[in-house]
């Protein structure tokens, strides 16, 4: 591994050695982000998956904590379209870590998308990490930072933590693997809870799910609380990837009024 200036080599080697050693699957990727947030440093960091021609995409998890609580969600659906990088990304399948600075123009930093996002999270200045994805979606982290823009020595780090994180992915994908279902009953789980978590893992809004399943978004949100709760986690990322480590199968498609056992919570 190449000696970068501020021994950036041996912080990605003492990352993925924490790694290694994490005994919680599901505290990789929240470790991530914070190291991202610290080692650059940067303001947060946001892993995202999107379905480009879809239009629909989510945050899976990020740094800070307060991030959690942020319209994450409602920002990628009403802007991502418009946003440089990401927009960049489509076109080109380009994997090269960027900084905004290197692919927006003048009508960015007066748009509607800066000006919300800047309202909401206090986004200036961004880099993104691009990991390996499917034709047709986009996977990243988009890391920030306010008025200081991104280094060379930054663009050198991040080439080296993607490389990291595509790896963390490959792993997670055969590590989570488990042959024999567990039963949701087992963790208290109900047959409602399975369906909202088999459509937060499509990347659903809470409002979206309610309408597919035919209850108020307000119940979806409880849902989720005990999905969290049950499931030892804090986020919708962690939530599947806990459940697919525990080996909850997921049914293919929850529909609106799936049927449930007599008695079942809503």
């Amino acid at each position: 591994m190449t000696a970068l200036p501020g021994g950036d080599a041996k912080r990605i080697h003492d990352l993925a050695m924490e790694i290694i050693t994490e005994k919680e699957p599901v505290r990789v990727w929240p470790l991530l982000m914070e190291r991202l947030t610290a080692d650059l440093p940067c303001d947060l960091a946001v892993l995202i998956d999107l379905d480009w021609a879809a239009g629909t995409g989510h945050a899976l998890t990020g740094s800070p904590d307060w991030l959690h609580e942020a319209p994450l969600d409602a920002l990628i659906h009403s802007h991502m379209r418009s946003h440089p990088l990401l927009r960049h990304y489509a076109r080109t399948r380009d994997s090269t870590p960027l900084t905004m600075d290197e692919v927006a123009d003048d009508r960015w930093w007066k748009s509607e998308a800066y000006c919300a996002g800047k309202e909401a999270i206090g986004i200036d200045r961004q880099l993104a990490l691009p990991l390996d994805s499917r034709p047709g979606r986009i996977r990243g982290v988009i890391m920030s930072r306010t008025r200081q823009g991104f280094t060379d020595r930054d663009l050198e780090y991040a080439q080296l933590a993607r490389s990291l994180l595509n790896t963390v992915e490959a792993h997670e994908s055969a590590a989570f693997a488990r042959p024999i279902p567990a039963d949701p009953s087992e963790y208290t789980i109900t047959p409602r809870e399975i369906a909202v978590l088999t459509l937060l893992s499509k990347g659903l809004t809470a409002h979206a799910i309610g309408t597919r399943l035919g209850i108020k978004e307000g119940t979806v949100t409880k849902h989720k609380e005990n999905l969290y709760r049950k499931l030892g986690v804090h986020d919708r990322v962690a939530a599947i990837r806990k459940a697919q480590h525990l080996g909850l199968a997921l049914p293919p498609e929850p529909l609106r009024g799936v049927e449930l056992p007599r008695n079942s919570p809503r």
